[in-house]
């Protein structure tokens, strides 16, 4: 399904207190791989499994400690929203809102989250565990306070999706591109704005009660960041399929770009059409146009490096 009835159908299949660490938001931690797929460098050699496997481990594992991490930021948020997200239409759903986890469950859930995602962390790489302990700082700034205000807001959802793109290649020792900064910064953007878009479009004359920035926005301003950041960011990937040094010269990385093009206009759609009452997040990840969009990004990337490498 999906419908509104369906996200909240999916969400209540599972145990309260999981739902309320929002497992389908965990993907986006996926861009912590960002720097594996393309800034490894001569990792890539076919059939050099030394060469590659350390890199791969310490990936992976690193996206684990992020996605305790943020589902501990997750229950913050829900916490300080509580009363807010009971008269939200969507939001009144979520598992805290609703009364079935307490206050003190998901405190105690969300200090055990941070006990596990920092010092496991930290056996990975230690600045790598500084930059997930400063998302949680800021993160918990923003819950409490810092969402308030506009445009502040916007970049601060941004800054928690440069920190994975950064924090990806930290833990693997890579140099990182300025072109990671570009597209992770316009993608995140974009990204932050559509959910203002959404949630100013969806809640009306009500916006501001529930979220205070929303006041200082209108629907025109957010419809202009939402189209100007949607431009910026296609078109700072396809420069950077074509001038980063960490990609084959012979652009052919430009053939991820059909999947990223797609997603996004695919994205757009759906927040304006068949699922605009949906999160845009649950959007980004369970419609199945664009995962299998997603699956061919990360086939086409991967295999253009490997044959580069090899």
């Amino acid at each position: 399904m999906t419908t509104e009835a369906g996200t909240i159908e999916r969400a209540s299949s599972l145990p309260p207190i999981l739902a309320a660490m929002r497992p389908y938001q965990w993907p986006k931690n996926g861009l912590v791989f960002a720097a594996l797929a393309f800034s490894a460098g001569d990792a890539w050699r076919p059939g050099d499994v030394d060469s590659w496997w350390p890199l791969l481990w310490r990936s992976v594992a690193i996206f684990a400690c992020w996605c305790l991490a943020s589902s501990a930021t997750y229950l913050f948020n829900d916490l300080q929203d509580r009363e807010l997200d009971r008269e939200h239409p969507r939001k009144r759903n979520r598992p805290i809102a609703r009364g079935d986890v307490s206050t003190g469950t998901a405190m105690v859930t969300a200090a055990v989250l941070l006990a596990v995602a920092i010092p496991g962390a930290v056996l990975v790489d230690p600045l790598a565990a500084a930059i997930i302990a400063g998302y949680v700082v800021l993160m918990t700034g923003y819950s409490y306070g810092l969402k308030g205000v506009a445009i502040l807001d916007v970049l601060i959802l941004c800054t928690g999706v440069i920190g994975r793109a950064v924090g990806g290649a930290v833990a693997i020792d890579v140099e990182i591109s300025p072109w990671l900064y570009i597209c992770a910064s316009f993608g995140a953007f974009f990204f932050a704005s559509s959910k203002r878009w959404a949630e100013f479009r969806q809640l009306g004359a009500d916006a501001a009660n529930h979220r205070p920035a929303l006041a200082s926005y209108s629907g025109e301003i957010l419809n202009q960041m939402l189209v100007i950041s949607a431009g910026a960011a296609l078109i700072a990937y396809a420069l950077y399929t074509i001038e980063s040094g960490n990609v084959p010269q012979n652009g052919a990385m430009a053939l991820t770009l059909p999947f990223v093009g797609f997603a996004l206009f695919r994205y757009l759609l759906l927040l304006n059409g068949p699922r605009r009452n949906d999160a845009p997040d649950q959007i980004l990840f369970t419609d199945p146009q664009i995962v299998i969009a997603a699956v061919g990004f990360i086939a086409t990337a991967m295999t253009v490096m490997i044959v580069h490498h090899s």
